[in-house]
């Protein structure tokens, strides 16, 4: 996708995502206060941030969050993830 290697747009997918990530976290405080219930709603918001999150990082950071997560895994799960 050479659109996201843009660094302007792989910025703005960094803000919009942690926007949309603080939005799910008040939602849910805002469920755990008043017990209203959005769960599907905080669920689709943080799917969506996590998409953009993902989109706007580049393939170096990836790389080495793959890695990171990796070595915190157990060697059974390491061959799955990889």
């Amino acid at each position: 996708m050479k659109f996201f290697q843009n660094k302007e747009v792989q910025g703005l997918c960094l803000c919009l995502a942690m926007m949309g990530l603080t939005y799910a976290l008040l939602l849910m405080l805002l469920i755990l206060f008043t017990g209203i219930k959005l769960y599907k709603t905080v669920l689709i918001v943080a799917i969506l941030s996590s998409i953009l999150f993902t989109l706007g990082l580049n393939k170096q950071v990836k790389s080495r969050l793959k890695q990171q997560l990796a070595d915190y895994l157990p060697k059974s799960y390491r061959l799955s993830f990889s």
